[in-house]
């Protein structure tokens, strides 16, 4: 299954994500639940399908590589794959004789994690990404990154309308911004183990295929 079709398949669940969200905000910002959320989610075409295409959407302006940095909280090196070796030594289900046994150039390869990132993808992430257990754990990585960097746009562009344009959404509370950063955190830890994960399982299938 290649990267796009997994972004595909995740459209539905970074939809919900979204829809749970933004009924959090209209808690905040009119202390009463907005019952149409719950409406929306029983819908499985229209606003569904609206808020769908919308995600997708929001979630392509961030490019791939400022979404590392939001999700890993890095500038270098930013992505899993770039240490990999020291995640692997820390998964119980990775023998470090046998990964040491796999890479030739382990030692070389630990003191520049700049160079990890290729190695991990050509040597462990090609070779199993059919495998179930690394399909599960990258769609998980990729949905909850687009949810983070979704949340992001959105609360950039509020914060912009609400400065320019305030007379036109008072009843949108710049508290709102405190439940899009407790939800962008959220989905970056989330996604941060997700990534995290699908590193070690790829190299834990590797080994064992």
């Amino acid at each position: 299954m290649a990267g796009v079709s997994i972004k595909a398949n995740n459209i539905v669940p970074l939809s919900v994500l979204m829809v749970l969200q933004f009924a959090v905000i209209s808690l905040v910002n009119q202390n009463v639940f907005d019952i149409s959320y719950v409406d929306i989610l029983r819908d499985t075409s229209g606003s569904m399908l609206a808020i769908g295409a919308v995600s997708g959407w929001l979630s392509h302006l961030i490019p791939a590589d400022l979404k590392s940095v939001l999700v890993f909280w890095r500038w270098h090196d930013v992505l899993p794959g770039h240490r990999f070796i020291p995640l692997a030594e820390k998964d119980q289900r990775i023998d470090t004789e046998s990964l040491k046994a796999h890479v030739a150039e382990f030692d070389y390869l630990k003191q520049n994690s700049s160079e990890q990132n290729s190695y991990w993808y050509k040597a462990f992430y090609r070779p199993s990404n059919k495998q179930d257990e690394v399909i599960s754990t990258h769609r998980a990585y990729l949905l909850y990154r687009d949810a983070a960097a979704v949340s992001f746009v959105t609360a950039f562009a509020l914060l912009v309308a609400k400065q320019y344009f305030g007379e036109f959404l008072t009843e949108v509370s710049y508290q709102s911004l405190w439940v899009f950063a407790l939800t962008i955190t959220g989905f970056s830890i989330a996604a941060r183990n997700a990534g995290n994960r699908l590193v070690t399982t790829a190299i834990a299938v590797t080994l064992t295929s």
